[in-house]
């Protein structure tokens, strides 16, 4: 059996190029569909498979470190979590049988093969605030949506510099609209923070946050940092204008004298 190592304890000089990550993100996906069911990559590899004429803009934004890749992760439905080991095993990866034991259900970890470590999620990210992937799976072929990718970052409150460029990123380069065709769509935004006033709340407050820290990221010319100042006050606006349902208006009338994220969760 290897022995699970951290990418980060891994050295440099063999460590996988970002070429193995990309090829392998896609392997796996293609794999899982042969095995009759749904994979989908999330985190900076989507980026690169959404945007690839824009990575050099990534690139700029200094958004990854001597290791480029640390990781694969993706997003699984719950109902094939079962399936996970063996799928695994079959493509050169061992489980870590320690994480399996404690959050099999909801997230399993694999590692030892092409790719130094692999995190599966089951049906949700459920950190800050939950983001829900059920029945979402399927619209692009390699990729969570970017709708999703845009909630995963929204949903962070202790939001750091790395996550405020990559919304700054999407802001830049992704289309808004009404669907989920290699678009952010504004329309499920609104509706999913307008059940949630805490989400809400984060995903509002971030809003803000970008439109002051974009001004201080010297990636982006001024035409571009006024492009997401106003792509946040459209999201803004639709979110604004979304009926709150009385669950939202209820938590509302607490504000943040009660805690309105949750905290019980480790780094990710």
């Amino acid at each position: 059996m290897k022995e699970f190592i951290l990418p980060k304890d891994i050295p440099l000089d063999i460590y996988p190029k970002p070429e193995v990550f990309l090829s392998e993100g896609k392997r796996i996906v293609d794999a899982a569909s042969q095995a009759g069911f749904a994979m989908r990559v999330m985190g900076p590899l989507a980026l690169h498979y959404y945007f690839p004429e824009q990575v050099p803009l990534y690139a700029k934004l200094e958004r990854l470190g001597e290791r480029y890749f640390t990781d694969i992760d993706f997003v699984a439905y719950s109902k094939n979590g079962g399936k996970m080991k063996n799928f695994f095993e079959k493509l050169g990866y061992e489980c870590d049988v320690n994480t399996l034991m404690m959050t099999g259900k909801t997230r399993q970890i694999y590692y030892g093969g092409a790719v130094p470590m692999i995190d599966v999620f089951l049906d949700k990210l459920d950190y800050c605030h939950e983001v829900n992937f059920k029945d979402r799976l399927e619209f692009d072929d390699y990729c969570i949506s970017l709708t999703d990718i845009t909630l995963q970052k929204l949903q962070i409150w202790e939001i750091n510099d790395k996550d405020l460029k990559d919304l700054e990123f999407l802001l830049t380069v992704a289309e808004i609209g009404q669907d989920e065709k290699k678009k952010i769509n504004r329309d499920y935004v609104a509706k999913r923070l307008g059940d949630d006033w805490g989400f809400w709340y984060t995903a509002t407050t971030n809003l803000g946050r970008i439109k002051a820290h974009v001004d201080g990221v010297a990636a982006l010319d001024d035409a571009q940092k006024a492009h997401v100042k106003q792509r946040c006050d459209e999201l803004l606006a639709r979110i604004e204008a979304e009926p709150k349902t009385k669950d939202w208006q209820k938590r509302a009338k607490k504000g943040t004298e009660k805690l309105w994220y949750n905290t019980n969760f480790s780094d990710w």
